[in-house]
């Protein structure tokens, strides 16, 4: 008996549930890219020139009903970058709905000293965007033949992560950029940084002043990356337990700060800025 040829079914005539999970599938595609790329045989992450968020909102242009299910999916699965350091990502982003703000959870931004000024008189959100709750805020290193001087920002830094809100996780890639006494050293500095400034605002004064946010921090020497992940803040206790607790952590900051690039620069061997 002929049973003809099968009957086709488009995507827009499945169930609304059956639909949400196909496009939860394409727009999480572990294959799509995020705007960074590994070089060569090296490993490091850098920037990739040819990357366009657009590229990975175009299931968005199928048709109305595509966009009205799943604009908000494919904004949160997508890295949005600005390469341009003149651009301004609050700008950019004030065209946007407050929702298609809100669905934002990604953002990576290439940085020179005119960013990270600019970032450490944030309050306290990226941008001084409220809105925003990133899961990922990357910043690249701009590639020049410019040096970068990181230890300006140290302490500007240390001071904006003791309170930022709004992002689980923040990045930091050299992007084969020159970073003046390498970007290993400005870690190890930080790292001393963040734990001297917590005890001093701890211990050193009438009123203790706790962090709002604690963070886990690495360093990637294949990448050559820095990653913060928030964490939630840690209680008071007594001076000799808190000793107890980031032990490890100093003991780990000495064995890292040991495998140091030899640098000349008499700077470069003060351990706090």
């Amino acid at each position: 008996m002929d049973q003809g040829p099968p009957k086709q079914c488009h995507l827009l005539a499945l169930p609304g549930e059956l639909r949400a999970v196909i496009l939860e599938l394409v727009f999480h595609d572990p294959a799509r890219q995020t705007g960074l790329v590994k070089k060569g045989a090296s490993g490091s992450l850098v920037l990739d020139d040819y990357y366009r968020a657009n590229s990975n909102l175009a299931p968005l242009l199928v048709c109305r009903q595509m966009y009205q299910d799943s604009a908000y999916l494919g904004m949160s699965a997508t890295t949005f970058v600005m390469t341009s350091l003149f651009g301004e990502i609050p700008q950019r982003l004030s065209i946007l709905q407050t929702k298609q703000v809100q669905s934002i959870r990604n953002i990576t931004f290439a940085a020179d000293a005119r960013q990270f000024r600019k970032m450490i008189d944030w309050r306290q959100h990226p941008f001084d965007l409220p809105n925003l709750q990133l899961d990922t805020l990357t910043i690249v290193l701009n590639r020049s033949s410019f040096w970068h001087y990181l230890f300006d920002y140290t302490q500007g830094i240390v001071s904006l992560l003791r309170s930022l809100q709004g992002v689980r996780r923040l990045v930091i890639v050299r992007n084969d950029a020159r970073v003046k006494g390498s970007l290993k050293t400005w870690y190890n500095r930080l790292v001393g940084l963040i734990l001297k400034v917590d005890h001093q605002q701890r211990y050193d004064t009438t009123s203790p002043k706790l962090e709002e946010v604690w963070w886990k921090w690495s360093f990637d020497q294949t990448a050559q990356t820095i990653c913060l992940e928030a964490q939630p803040p840690k209680p008071l206790t007594d001076e000799e337990d808190y000793f107890q607790m980031v032990l490890p952590l100093m003991e780990k900051l000495r064995d890292s700060i040991e495998t140091e690039e030899w640098n000349p620069d008499p700077r470069s061997r003060t351990m706090y800025y």
